[in-house]
């Protein structure tokens, strides 16, 4: 499994920055649970829309390297040992930007 977890964390690096940190959001990669797209937006300073865009664009990227949505899913339910090898996300919604 691992594997399977450097494998995510280097695709997840094939992104944009602020598509890393959307994903890693949504999906509770690095983070104590998964986020929503109207949680993730005000951090980001974008509409939900545009959260739910930049999402949709980091998803087809991935799916165009191999890695599915549902296996992002997998991924977070992986909780602590994916986040030994992921950077924990660092934010404080209501309270400014993404940190």
């Amino acid at each position: 499994m691992a594997n399977d977890t450097e494998c995510i964390a280097k695709l997840l690096k094939t992104l944009s920055p602020i598509q890393e940190k959307v994903v890693r959001l949504y999906f509770g990669l690095g983070c104590q649970r998964s986020h929503s797209a109207a949680e993730i937006a005000p951090e980001f300073r974008v509409s939900v829309e545009g959260i739910e865009k930049i999402l949709s664009e980091a998803e087809r990227k991935l799916a165009e390297a191999g890695l599915a949505r549902e296996e992002l899913w997998a991924a977070a339910s992986l909780g602590s040992k994916l986040a030994l090898r992921m950077p924990r996300c660092r934010h404080w919604f209501g309270m400014g930007r993404h940190r």
